[in-house]
């Protein structure tokens, strides 16, 4: 059942259609935890109530649920929560509508969908604006795969509490840098962040991805500056290496949209074979 909401839901939001805001908007989670804020304060009580509580009840849920109406029923609200997890809107379907614009030579286009999507800024073209770009959509979809690798193993409880308690330690901030669910949040993202790393390697340059690797595999990098680097080795590309033109800049950005879609074929590969042999 999760593999049929996972496919479904991947199907769905590549959809060009009218999603409802609580879809879309993407301070849903921020909005969820302050609304349990707003009742029970800021403490760590929001944590408890409003992340772990939840996700417990999923998992309780899923597992009471059986014979066909139940789990037609797992498979309505699985693809509902999966929605409102990863969002309405395929950030792949955002890259595609940004290559259509830039190949029809539409820089004032191009920025402004990079801007009210991916909030990036500046001149398409400028090597830095690549690299933010770059860095943005890596982000977007490094969320993604973290929120399917713990939807694929331990189900939608577990997706649920990763993807909320992101959304704690984002909006706790530098206040609880330290504090142990930020620590969680390091250690719940570092698997799927690895596999993410070995997918990139089998969907490119494996030999160099390797290499780039070496010495970094047991080490929690939070910034997606790494992720940058290893995307741009298993491309064998560099972002110093552009010439500065939108042409450059979308020819990169063509190689990373490849890349990360061969990357999801190999994630459904492994989710395909991992939900056979348990």
């Amino acid at each position: 059942m999760k593999f049929l909401v996972l496919i479904l839901v991947l199907g769905l939001r590549r959809l060009d259609t009218s999603w409802p805001l609580w879809l879309t908007n993407p301070q849903r989670h921020q909005g969820w935890l302050q609304q349990w804020g707003n009742r029970l304060g800021q403490g760590q009580r929001v944590w408890w109530l409003a992340v772990l509580l939840p996700a417990l009840l999923i998992y309780a849920l899923t597992c009471w649920l059986d014979g066909f109406w139940g789990q037609l029923l797992v498979l309505v609200l699985g693809m509902v929560l999966i929605l409102w997890l990863v969002g309405g809107q395929s950030e792949f379907r955002h890259v595609d509508e940004l290559l259509v614009r830039g190949r029809m030579n539409d820089p004032e286009g191009f920025a402004a969908l990079a801007t009210d999507e991916f909030d990036v800024t500046g001149t398409p073209g400028d090597p830095a604006y690549q690299s933010a770009l770059t860095e943005k959509i890596l982000a977007r979809e490094q969320q993604l795969f973290i929120a399917i690798f713990w939807l694929v193993v331990l189900g939608f409880g577990a997706a649920f509490l990763v993807v909320l308690n992101r959304a704690w330690v984002t909006r706790a901030g530098d206040e609880q840098a330290n504090h142990w669910q930020a620590r969680l949040d390091g250690w719940l993202s570092w698997p799927a962040n690895r596999l993410l790393v070995l997918s990139m390697a089998l969907a490119g340059d494996f030999t160099a991805v390797m290499e780039k690797m070496r010495g970094h595999w047991w080490r929690q990098e939070h910034s997606g500056q790494p992720l940058q680097q290893v995307a741009n080795v298993a491309l064998e590309d560099s972002q110093a290496s552009g010439d500065g033109s939108l042409s450059a800049a979308l020819d990169h950005l063509e190689s990373l949209q490849g890349l990360l879609l061969r990357c999801v074929a190999i994630w459904l590969i492994l989710a395909a074979l991992w939900i056979i042999v348990i």
